[in-house]
């Protein structure tokens, strides 16, 4: 869009019952908006986003100051503080808009900078989802990294998801966005049912399983307008923490052949982690734009440290697991996988909802926010309280490393970290989260009777296998867990009720002590390494799965040979986790967020650049202040007949890191008038124009993060009209630019031109000596007194000028014009390319051609 200029245009958010019923949607479809603090800051009109009619309210209060009602109207948008309403806050304003029309880069894009890309039409959600289609094609199965293999994080592409990437880009050109969700890319484990690609799992025991509904949370994610890309591998069933599956791995013979590993992106020898690897490894080398896992041990946790992503596991019962092929219910949770914390934010929105069909969700009732992007603050660290324990960073000298630093990373933001160890106010923490570590997981006592649930309300026609005993009998399973399959249906009901009985009482008593630790503290959060390189952590990732409570991870730092030494990994990354009170998912979003603006640890794996051919471009570094170079006023005629047009232009020679301006131009209302709404400019973004008797403001500013004008730029284009006869200069006294970092600088004294406007000859007008009229596209100046005597009588008081003010040559017939001389004809001013006489300019044979 460079070039562009906007006016006006708006720029743009237990066990699960065994019944198929469809639940409502969790949200409306204008549900999803993005409250991220600074995003909301200044907000005007009451829409939940700032948006263009914002902005058009605040600049029509420009120059407003406080005690008047102007200011009082707007004043939540003075972001200086100074008590008046400038350019300035203007810039702040726009800066707070989900829009950039710079250079777009997929690799590494948010949802944030996906949704600024789309709205001002840089991309689209078709562009960006062929984008991702197209990394996944080259990608994905690619043998890299010195390596026999891919990554094999994908198992399947949806057939319709161009389709609804159109349709997405139809809703926004129609101004209905859904939200921060809408055309934004996901892929899905593929243990989340769908209706349009098979859910199998990862094994081949359901390769044919089509279901007829969308999982709840895929229903919330559609009409959130995410774009479902397609389904991930995982760990066969969710097993374990090394993903491997079988699907696809059946012999001509039908036995089967060996399982295929999901691998890491930064290191290939390495597994992605489980059982969500195949969400990890995609997300993290940019196949997709957020992905969904599910963890019942640690399933979202292990992928995302392993592959240095943000992963949220929700409380149990804030997102439901109807339409989720289980592993044991009482532990399953379903939640995002993402680059940074604001996507892990943006996807939980669309996906939490009371759902009748698996009851434990009306827990949640009265304490989800209307968008957990409300708590992305960057200062939400500030005055917060953490506890660790010594006993859960272990003693790999490389994750005691990294998280010595998050300490030191968390206090200089401003928390309070304190080893509860040695925390007299907490006598029963140690033993409390060693007990809770104790607990095994569900997934062999459970599974049985969960996925035989699962199958007989779930599972598609296709299916020949309808229960675990099916499954153990045809053996079309990953090898490495047949015999695991054996021992989990082996499970006798009573054993099943035996162990629910208990396990459900140990989560609600470990949910009773870690709660009652976190209070005796005042704490926030506990906070641990999620994991080792490539390899778990204790028994930390059970902390969460064994007393319900949610946890967020997110990147601490990589192995560093040069740190490390031998200790060191090859491209292994460790994760912070951060454990917060039952449905406080919120608090904990923002304490991530803080700590992730404040180190930024995440970085790209390089085997996966951006694909040739592809946008790949940065926008240009500010540098601050704003500066504008040489600037010139200048006028499209210096003299013109009354009635006629004249166009002003400000040009900038130089213009650097340059977002808004505002200048001012004076003249003389007598001589010429200012037509209204005509300010223009080559810059992108927003212009508006405000006047008083002699002078025109021209206000512009770039939107959203649009990088900033530079080169050659035409500030303002303007329209007057010549009103009454006399000379004014047309002078720019006044301009003051805003850089990127919102910082003014003010320049005055900016030249000017000169205007001459002359009425028509009219024969009853008595002329005095040294007045001037127009006749026949030609300056005339009377000698003396007269009247009724026309211009052009050799004998007449009349001589026909040869100059304009600024002493350009008129163009006289009789004049003799060598090559190069300029000469000024109806109003523009020509250049003669050989000698010429008598020949008018405008001839397209003749000897003139326009000055530019």
């Amino acid at each position: 869009m460079a070039g562009a200029v906007i006016l006006g245009a708006t720029v743009l958010v237990t066990s699960v019952a065994p019944s198929p019923a469809v639940a409502s949607a969790p949200a409306t479809a204008q549900g999803y908006p993005y409250l991220a603090p600074y995003y909301t800051q200044g907000n005007l009109i009451g829409s939940p986003d700032i948006d263009k009619a914002d902005l058009d309210k605040l600049t029509g209060a420009l120059g407003a100051g406080r005690g008047q009602s102007a200011y009082a109207a707007v004043s939540a948008a003075d972001y200086d503080g100074d008590g008046a309403i400038t350019v300035t806050d203007v810039a702040g304003m726009a800066q707070r808009m989900i829009y950039d029309d710079g250079p777009f880069d997929l690799v590494e894009a948010s949802a944030l900078d996906m949704q600024k890309a789309m709205n001002a039409g840089v991309t689209s959600s078709v562009a960006i989802t062929q984008d991702y289609l197209n990394r996944i094609a080259a990608y994905d199965h690619t043998a890299a990294g010195g390596t026999d293999h891919g990554l094999n994080s994908i198992l399947a592409t949806a057939p319709q998801a161009l389709a609804e990437a159109a349709t997405s880009d139809a809703r926004r050109a129609a101004g209905q966005s859904r939200g921060m969700l809408d055309g934004i890319p996901v892929v899905l484990k593929d243990n989340y049912d769908t209706t349009d690609m098979p859910t199998t799992a990862g094994c081949e025991c359901l390769a044919d399983n089509q279901p007829a509904n969308d999982a709840f949370m895929v229903t919330g994610l559609r009409d959130a307008g995410a774009i479902i890309l397609g389904k991930a591998s995982l760990d066969e069933f969710a097993t374990g923490f090394s993903s491997e599956y079988s699907v696809g791995t059946r012999q001509a013979d039908g036995t089967m052949g060996p399982s295929i590993k999901v691998y890491s992106p930064y290191n290939l020898t390495r597994t992605a982690g489980g059982s969500s690897g195949g969400t990890g490894a995609s997300i993290s080398a940019n196949l997709a734009g957020i992905g969904f896992g599910t963890d019942t041990g640690g399933s979202i946790r292990d992928p995302s440290s392993y592959n240095q992503l943000v992963g949220i596991r929700p409380t149990v019962g804030l997102t439901s697991r109807d339409g989720i092929v289980p592993l044991a219910l009482t532990q399953d949770s379903g939640g995002p996988i993402a680059r940074s914390v604001s996507d892990a934010a943006i996807a939980l929105d669309a996906v939490t909802g009371m759902d009748p069909n698996d009851p434990v969700t009306a827990g949640q009732q009265g304490k989800v926010p209307v968008s957990y992007t409300s708590y992305l603050d960057p200062h939400a660290l500030q005055g917060a309280r953490l506890g660790y324990l010594p006993s859960l960073v272990g003693t790999n000298p490389v994750v005691k490393r990294l998280f010595t630093q998050s300490v030191a990373d968390l206090q200089a933001q401003g928390a309070t970290v304190i080893d509860l160890s040695a925390d007299p106010d907490e006598p029963t923490v140690v033993s409390d989260i060693a007990a809770i570590g104790s607990i095994s997981s569900g997934s062999t006592d459970e599974f049985k009777t969960d996925l035989n649930e699962y199958l007989a309300a779930h599972a598609g026609p296709g299916v020949t296998d309808r229960s675990l005993d099916d499954i153990v009998r045809d053996n079309l399973v990953s090898p490495d867990y047949s015999s695991q399959y054996r021992t989990r249906d082996n499970i006798t009901d009573a054993q099943y009720q035996a162990w629910l009985t208990q396990h459900t009482a140990d989560i609600a008593s470990s949910l009773q002590k870690m709660t009652t630790d976190l209070d005796a503290g005042h704490l926030d959060a506990l906070i641990y390494p999620t994991a080792g390189q490539y390899t778990t952590q204790g028994n930390n990732l059970r902390l969460s799965p064994n007393t319900g409570m949610p946890a967020i991870t997110l990147p601490m730092g990589q192995s560093d040979p040069a740190l490390d030494g031998s200790a060191a990994v090859a491209g292994a990354g460790v994760n912070l986790e951060m454990l917060g009170r039952k449905y406080d998912e919120g608090q904990l979003i923002g304490l991530a967020y803080s700590y992730e603006q404040a180190t930024h640890h995440r970085t790209t794996p390089p085997l996966y650049p951006a694909l040739p051919g592809t946008d790949a471009a940065t926008s240009p570094v500010a540098t601050g202040p704003a500066t504008t170079g040489g600037v010139t006023v200048t006028a499209s005629t210096a003299h013109a007949e009354k009635g006629a047009t004249v166009t002003v232009t400000v040009k900038a020679k130089a213009a650097s890191d340059l977002y808004a301006y505002d200048l001012a131009i004076g003249y003389d209302p007598k001589v010429l008038a200012y037509v209204p709404g005509s300010a223009g400019t080559d810059v992108s973004g927003a212009t508006y124009d405000q006047t008083k008797p002699g002078q025109v403001s021209v206000i512009h500013t770039k939107l959203g993060s649009s990088p900033p004008a530079s080169g050659e730029v035409d500030l303002a284009t303007l329209t007057f009209k010549a009103v009454g006869a006399g000379t004014t200069a047309v002078s720019l006294p006044s301009l003051v630019t805003v850089d990127a970092a919102d910082k003014p600088t003010t320049t005055t004294g900016l030249g000017s031109t000169p205007v001459e406007v002359l009425a028509d000859w009219n024969a009853p007008t008595v002329y005095d000596n040294g007045d001037r009229v127009w006749y026949q596209n030609s300056v005339w100046q009377s000698q003396w007194w007269t009247q009724n005597q026309k211009p052009g009588d050799p004998y007449g008081p009349w001589m026909q000028m040869t100059t304009t003010p600024d002493g350009t040559a008129l163009w006289t017939p009789s004049r003799v014009f060598n090559t190069g001389d300029k000469a000024v004809y109806q109003g523009v001013t020509y250049i003669a390319q050989w000698w010429t006489r008598n020949q008018a300019p405008g001839d397209p044979y003749g000897p003139w051609k326009k000055a530019t």
